[in-house]
Order: C-alpha cells, then sequence, then structure tokens
C-alpha cells in the first residue's frame, strides 16, 4: 500500500509540475485533469512493477500491487470519461464527433480494462513454450488492422 501511495504522490507532483507550472493548463483543472494524468501513470508504474519485482529473488506478493494499479487504472478510466469533451480533447473530435484517434484511443482503454478485469487468466508463464495462443495473436492483427484502416491516407 505504501508503494502505491508513493506512485501516486509521485505521479502527481509530476503532473502538477507538467500540466499546470510549466504548460500553463487552469489550476481549477487540477482536480479532475491532472489528477487524471497522475491516476494513469501510477496505474502504469504499479503494472511494470511486478515485472521488475519478478526479476529478483525476493518473493514479494503482486496482488495488492496489481489490485492498486486496477484502482488507478478505474480511477483514470471514469475521469477520462468525465473529461472527453473538444474543450478538453479537441484533437478528439471532428465535425463534433470521436476522430479516428479517438477511437482507438477508447478501443485500446477498453482492452486494457478488460485485460486488468481478467487478471491471472492472462498468465504468459503458463503458454507452452511461452508462445501466445493464436486467438490472442488473431485479435492485435484484427485490432492493427482497424487502426491502420482508420488512419487517414497520404495524398502526395
Amino acid at each position: 500500500m505504501r508503494t502505491s501511495l508513493l506512485a501516486l504522490l509521485g505521479s502527481a507532483i509530476y503532473a502538477t509540475a507538467r500540466y499546470n507550472v510549466f504548460k500553463g493548463v487552469p489550476w481549477n483543472d487540477w482536480p479532475i485533469y491532472t489528477l487524471n494524468k497522475a491516476f494513469a501513470l501510477s496505474a502504469l508504474f504499479l503494472l511494470v512493477l511486478p515485472v521488475v519485482r519478478k526479476r529478483s529473488a525476493k518473493g514479494h506478493s503482486n496482488a495488492p500491487t496489481m489490485y492498486m494499479a486496477s484502482v488507478f487504472g478505474s480511477m483514470h478510466v471514469v475521469l477520462s470519461l468525465i473529461l472527453l469533451s473538444p474543450a478538453y480533447y479537441e484533437e478528439f473530435f471532428v465535425q463534433g464527433k470521436l476522430a479516428a484517434a479517438a477511437g482507438s484511443s477508447m478501443v485500446l482503454g477498453a482492452l486494457a480494462a478488460a485485460v486488468m478485469a481478467v487478471g491471472k487468466g492472462f498468465a504468459p508463464s503458463t503458454w507452452p513454450g511461452m508462445m501466445p495462443p493464436i486467438t490472442l495473436i488473431s485479435f492485435f492483427l484484427g485490432l492493427a488492422a482497424v487502426a491502420i484502416a482508420s488512419w487517414p491516407k497520404r495524398t502526395a
């Protein structure tokens, strides 16, 4: 729990400095906009931490870390949905509708949330030869095709 709180505090300090101090985001946006960034960064940090711990000989339990990562990730998702408007993310909208980049971001966010919800069911160490299932490979290939197809075409 201490690690999670330190991750959130460090992320909040970094996000505050970057967005409010240096980028000039108004201070009245601090509670929702800046903390949303902090929740996202701390969730990612906590997801990476078990990988780093696994490389060491120490026998840490990853369950509390993963739980807090899911809490912080969930907070990020909720706050992101609250903020989803042209006022905050102008580049995500074209003629009042979500742009392809925004749609891709939402799909990837939903995928990340689903993977976190599955949790222990996603266990590469149990895959034969550490090779991912063909269904998973197929899913990512299909996702890549949708992303590529949604990119605007270049004009010469």
